[in-house]
């Protein structure tokens, strides 16, 4: 048998300075956390948002830069604006039918409907960007070189 098998993978020699992903539950409700109440995915301390619609560049805290690749790294938070704002429809109106049963009013549910889904993805898009910011924090986690203020060498791959 071999011994190799049965003892965990070693790193190789000279491996880069990444560190392993901790994908734990406990670590996805910590970043869950911090992502609702808009907070560095890395620190939890300094806000991601400096306005509805703005992201700061790095964190007050511990210098995580949140744009962590190229200039269209928030185009990724249009799609969980999209997964949140339908999840939230689906949840919402299931409800209303649910609670409502069988005296549904149903031009009350078209117009409210159509309203939620017009204003609902606006509403959310701050949250939207710091929900996937925590997914790549999540994904990838953060590397020492991204907390350092004087690092301006960003491609794909981070840093």
């Amino acid at each position: 048998m071999n011994s190799l098998a049965s003892s965990p993978r070693a790193k190789p020699s000279g491996s880069s300075s990444a560190p392993e992903p901790d994908r734990t539950l406990t670590n996805a409700l910590r970043l869950l956390w911090r992502a609702v109440r808009l907070r560095c995915p890395n620190c939890g301390k300094s806000r991601v948002a400096k306005s509805w619609g703005t992201v700061h560049t790095r964190c007050a805290t511990c210098h995580f830069r949140f744009e962590r690749s190229s200039d269209s790294y928030f185009t990724g938070a249009m799609f969980f604006n999209l997964i949140i704002a339908e999840f939230l429809f689906a949840v919402i109106m299931g409800t209303t039918l649910v609670l409502s049963w069988p005296d549904v009013n149903w031009d009350a549910l078209t117009y409210g409907a159509a309203l939620g889904m017009l204003v609902t993805p606006i509403a959310l898009y701050p949250v939207s960007k710091v929900v996937y910011l925590s997914i790549d924090v999540f994904m990838r986690p953060v590397r020492p070189e991204e907390c350092d203020p004087s690092n301006t060498n960003w491609t794909w791959l981070g840093v």
